[in-house]
Order: C-alpha cells, then structure tokens, then sequence
C-alpha cells in the first residue's frame, strides 16, 4: 500500500505543470500567428501590384529658363543628371551650380513639356525623360500590340532612324517592377542612335496590359512569358536577332526569359541594370533594412512562393549561370539601396570573362545612367561593338 505522501506529489505536480504548459501553448500559438501574419504582410510588400507614384515633395525656390533652384536634399545635390517632374510637365537637369545649407541650384538641361517656375510642386525623378519616346528624346514611334496567352500586351515600336547594319538586331527594353516602359527611355536614346530597332515592352500586371491570372507579381517566372512573346513578335516583324535589356525586376524577367527560350542563339546579348539575380538575398537585405526578424522574413519567403507559385531558388540566377553563354553586359550600383548587388557581382564571377563586362557606380538603384550619361554609353557602345 502507498503511502499519503507516495500518491499526494504527483498530483501536485500535474496540477502545477497543466496550466503552464497551456501558457506555453498559447504563446507559441500567438507566436507562430504573429509570424505568419507579418510575413503574409511583407510578402504582399514583395508582390502586391501598385502604381502609385511619389507625391510631389519638393517646392521649386526659383527658376530662369536655364536654371533652377530646389530645396537642399540628397537627391536635389546628387551630381550627374535627373529629371524633374512636375504634375504637368519635365525637366532635364544637369550639373549642380551652387549649394547651401538650404537650397540646391542646377542647371536645366532641357525643359521636356509645361512650364517650370517658381512655386511649382515637383519631385526629382531618376527616369529622367517622359512620356513617350517623341515626347522625351524627339524619336518617331509605334504604338504596337504583342499578342500572349493572357491577351496584347502595348509596346513601343521606335524604328531605327536611318539605314544600318544594326537594323536586324531589335533590343527588346524591359523596365522593373511597378514601373513603365518611360523608365527604359534612358537606354532607348542610346539604342536608336547606334541604329538599333527597340522594343520597348509592357508585361503583365502594367498599365493598360492584362493582369495575371492571381492578379500578383511572380518576380519574373511568369513576365518572361511575356518577354518571350515579345522575341517572337520582333522575328516575325524583320527582326533576325535581338539583345534584352532589362532594369531591376526587368532583369529577372530577361534573364528567366533567355533560359526558357526555344532557341536562345535568337539572343545576341544580355544588358542587366541594377538586376534582381537573386531574391533570397534581396529580400533579406531589405528585411534587414527595415529591422524585421529573421523568422518573419522566412515566413515572408515562403508566403511569396505559395501565392505566387514560385521557387525562389530557381529565379537565382547564380545557380544556373552556366546556362548564360553569351556577351553580357551588367550596370552594377554598389550603393543600390533595394537589390542585392553582391548577388550580381557573384554571378559575374561565374560566367566567361572574356564574354562579361561589368561597369560600376554608386549613385543608387537603376542609377547608373544618371550618375554618368557618358560613361554608360560609351560602355554600352563598347560592348555593342564586341557583339
């Protein structure tokens, strides 16, 4: 027979452990909730659709038709040249003249359309050149359809301006996530003037194309459809060849589009700006930006690659980089704020260096252009020619 104390303490103990291990529960329950419910948040972060645009946050001081004077920031003192943007109209700027503690003054390269003056309500804009390709570089254009599964996607069609040897290689421009073909104006100016058809490509999700079937981003798996059929459309239409060039996000587009093509020797060249090569890295780097935990930031991953029927691990490029055998061309910025540029720079290290050029700046995202206009094309000129 077992005594009182024998029979007593274990149940002492239950009683104890009972409710805290409900505590427990509870927590982690809360816990794993928490979890999945920021990572379901930042995951629409990553592929949510949105065109909202930048409201209009600096207050011109003064402007006399050949300069203009802006309140002191970053990005009203960053040296090279930038567009400014106005509800109703666009500016080129060039050089910085003068600065302060207050104000900025630089030199107005070129007034696009409107009228800049004194009290208007702008924004600097790294695109630079807008609306269209004779609005902002003075190039005749097409407005085209490139017929796809989901339905005609717009397009520019800019001919080439005179007869050229180039005139059978089309380059197809492929702009970045939540963004336009304007965004591609800086390359288009560059292409035309070498004698270059372009290209310039809408894909799913943009303005005035078709949405995706989930309505969502898929960080370039599904767009490369899109670019895909813009390659057919360019072969059926007189092209022989083309060269992608793609900014950002656009650069996961052509780079997934290129290793899903039927016949990639179609493709001459590959020009990535400020690419997406790999979106594991990247989107940890923007967690870590933005002081998120390492657990939300892989239930963000996961969350993505559920609504968005992705792999991650397949959209980066480093891992299939032996499947790029061609000229490429990468505009890398080292101060790029949204890309993971290290991911770039790996991938340059993989492939043929005799077939691989790599221009560096540090001017932000998608900026090379912008920081030197001359420089950028000289590079691209080079390059074209080794083609």
């Amino acid at each position: 027979m077992k005594t009182p104390l024998e029979t007593e303490a274990p149940a002492r103990k239950r009683r104890w452990l009972r409710p805290v291990v409900i505590v427990l529960s509870a927590l982690l329950v809360l816990a794993l909730g928490g979890i999945g419910a920021a990572g379901w948040y930042f995951s629409g972060e990553v592929i949510n659709v949105s065109h909202e645009e930048d409201p209009y946050g600096l207050t011109v001081i003064a402007a006399d038709g050949a300069t203009v004077t802006l309140p002191h920031t970053d990005a009203t003192e960053q040296t090279g040249t930038w567009g400014l943007q106005w509800e109703d109209g666009q500016a080129v700027l060039g050089e910085v003249l003068a600065s302060d503690a207050e104000t900025v003054t630089r030199a107005v390269d070129s007034v696009l359309f409107g009228e800049l003056a004194a009290g208007t309500q702008a924004r600097m804009d790294k695109w630079t050149f807008r609306d269209d390709p004779k609005t902002g570089l003075g190039l005749d254009f097409e407005n085209v359809d490139v017929p796809t599964d989901l339905g005609d996607m717009p397009a520019w069609y800019v001919p080439s301006a005179a007869a050229s040897a180039n005139a059978g290689t089309w380059v197809v421009t492929v702009h970045g996530r939540n963004a336009a073909p304007a965004e591609t104006l800086r390359g288009i100016g560059l292409y035309a003037e070498r004698g270059h058809p372009v290209l310039a490509v809408t894909y799913r999700n943009d303005e005035g194309a078709p949405k995706a079937p989930n309505g969502m981003h898929s960080l370039g798996e599904y767009e490369s459809e899109d670019v895909i059929a813009a390659v057919d459309y360019a072969l059926a239409n007189g092209a022989t060849s083309v060269i992608l060039h793609g900014w950002s996000m656009g650069g996961a587009v052509i780079a997934t589009a290129y290793r899903h093509l039927d016949d990639p020797s179609v493709v001459k060249g590959l020009v990535f700006d400020s690419p997406v090569m790999d979106w594991n890295s990247t989107l940890d780097m923007q967690a870590a930006d933005r002081n998120v935990i390492a657990p939300i930031t892989w239930a963000a991953k996961r969350i993505v690659e559920f609504r968005a029927d992705i792999d991650l691990d397949d959209l980066d490029q480093r891992n299939v980089a032996s499947d790029f055998d061609l000229p490429i061309l990468l505009f890398v910025d080292t101060a790029d704020e949204t890309v993971d540029h290290t991911a770039t720079l790996d991938f340059a290290e993989l492939l043929d260096p005799a077939q691989t050029t790599v221009m560096e700046t540090a001017s932000g995202h998608t900026a090379s252009w912008n920081e030197d206009p001359a420089a950028y094309a000289a590079t691209l000129e080079s390059y074209l020619a080794s083609l």
